[in-house]
């Protein structure tokens, strides 16, 4: 079992850890999983899960954050994926949030937990001024989550994927937004 210094954030059921080369085992069985991936249309390959998890090492490398395994406090299972991501090139104070939940775990309020928890750690640890989360209009509980955390929609946008065009929306709250929110 790991020790809570080996984290880097935590929430109320969950220990959040970055993820390791050798984590393949630990998230395929949710990347690849077609339900837990819907918004994405399909279950990963290993090929896309193992770049996955490249991307992620090299945002740590680069950015000093990405996605992390959400693990249950109790049982170290893995709930989800989840954290600050990188800021965007345009805008370096605004860092992105990303939350995916397994399917077997969704409707426990494991992404709002998942979404808050990230929220503080990139406007606490990383500086963050804004942080924004692009999602897809039909991703319903996505969408929900980031209104549970205050988002509002700031922009609609139209996404290319696997050759289709997909409609987006991005979702963002400021740093004095969610200040304000968490002395409500």
């Amino acid at each position: 079992m790991e020790t809570i210094s080996q984290f880097e954030m935590a929430s109320e059921r969950l220990r959040f850890r970055r993820l390791r080369a050798d984590d393949f085992a630990l998230v395929a069985p949710l990347l690849q999983d077609e339900q837990t991936m819907q918004a994405w249309g399909h279950g990963w390959s290993y090929d896309e899960v193992c770049d996955w998890i490249a991307d992620t090492l090299r945002r740590y490398r680069e950015d000093g954050c990405g996605c992390l395994a959400a693990l249950d406090a109790q049982t170290g299972a893995l709930i989800a994926l989840a954290g600050p991501l990188g800021g965007q090139p345009d805008d370096p104070a605004t860092l992105g949030l990303f939350y995916l939940v397994g399917h077997d775990h969704r409707r426990q309020g494991y992404g709002t937990e998942c979404a808050r928890a990230s929220l503080r750690d990139a406007f606490t640890v990383h500086g963050a001024t804004r942080v924004a989360a692009v999602i897809r209009l039909d991703d319903i509980p996505a969408l929900g989550v980031a209104a549970k955390c205050g988002m509002r929609v700031v922009e609609q946008l139209v996404l290319p994927y696997r050759g289709k065009e997909v409609p987006h929306v991005r979702c963002a709250i400021d740093k004095a937004q969610w200040a304000a929110a968490q002395h409500a």
